[in-house]
């Protein structure tokens, strides 16, 4: 009885980190979908920013550049918080506790198939009727 709360244990835990981990993978992905937007923002800034200067030499440019700039800067915070993704606190106490529990369920049921075993070898070394003990296995 006691390997099966173990193995529940073990579920719950390891559901828990499945959970807190599709939770930061979708905030990865939120951060990433951010950055794209602003990278496109900057390759299509780049391209006015290069038509400008062929068309209007120096007025607009400088307006240009700056917006470019800060859409550079923007792409940039988002890109690192997308790049940095290290499991959180949750995921990992999930994870030591999930081990844990299918280690001592595995203990528990090592022990509980051994004990029918012996006791099958103890109960066949008797023979029946005869009252004398005889070794197990051997006939």
């Amino acid at each position: 009885m006691r390997s099966i709360n173990l193995v529940k244990v073990a579920f719950d835990a390891e559901l828990l980190r499945l959970r807190a981990m599709m939770a930061r993978q979708g905030r990865r992905a939120a951060f990433a979908l951010i950055a794209l937007i602003f990278a496109l923002v900057v390759l299509a800034l780049a391209e006015a920013t290069g038509w400008l200067a062929l068309r209007h030499r120096f007025e607009p440019i400088p307006a240009t550049l700056i917006l470019l700039g800060a859409n550079l800067v923007i792409a940039a915070i988002f890109g690192v918080l997308a790049a940095r993704s290290s499991p959180g606190h949750t995921e990992q106490e999930a994870l030591r506790v999930r081990r844990q529990a299918l280690d001592a369920a595995r203990g528990a049921l090592a022990f509980t198939a051994a004990v029918p075993a012996v006791t099958r070898l103890l109960s066949n070394g008797r023979e029946r009727g005869a009252g004398r003990w005889r070794i197990p296995f051997m006939r």
